[in-house]
């Protein structure tokens, strides 16, 4: 199974705030698993969850965190994922500011800012590049998050 989808993570803030600066005011009320969150088995909505300092916004239709920015002296990170494209990115922001951003597809850089984090260099990649593994060591090396199964995310329908 690929990844399709998109996420926003920030530090320091809650599940209401970091969604709520998407222009998404509305919690449901329903809290689901890891696995619908960060899949399109329903894509109108939002799903976040907070961990270790850091809130996490999955948002499966690619349409609401990828044009977010910092409106404030942030910590975060946008990640996407396009496996039905083999396309994958990233765009760090440190203190508000963007720092870092790339973009792969077909295995090829396509956007390339900011200089490289040393993870980047310590990642063995595939014959075809960056892939989700690529994706998620870039989020374990800025967030120390991982994937977690058992983690559950507020439902914010779009």
């Amino acid at each position: 199974m690929g990844w399709n989808t998109s996420v926003l993570f920030r530090q320091d803030v809650t599940a209401d705030e970091a969604v709520d600066d998407l222009a998404i005011t509305d919690f449901s009320g329903e809290l689901v698993g890891a696995d619908q969150a960060t899949s399109a088995l329903k894509p109108d909505a939002l799903y976040a969850a907070e961990s270790d300092g850091w809130v996490q916004v999955w948002n499966p239709m690619m349409d609401v965190v990828m044009g977010w920015e910092p409106t404030d002296p942030a910590n975060a990170l946008v990640v996407f994922f396009s496996s039905v494209s083999s396309t994958y990115g990233f765009t760090l922001f440190t203190n508000g500011e963007r720092t870092r951003h790339y973009v792969y597809a077909d295995g090829v850089a396509v956007e390339d800012e900011g200089t490289p984090l040393p993870v980047e260099a310590d990642i063995a990649l595939p014959s075809w590049g960056p892939d989700e593994d690529f994706l998620w060591s870039i989020i374990t090396a800025v967030t120390g998050l991982r994937y977690d199964e058992e983690l559950q995310y507020r439902v914010y329908p779009v």
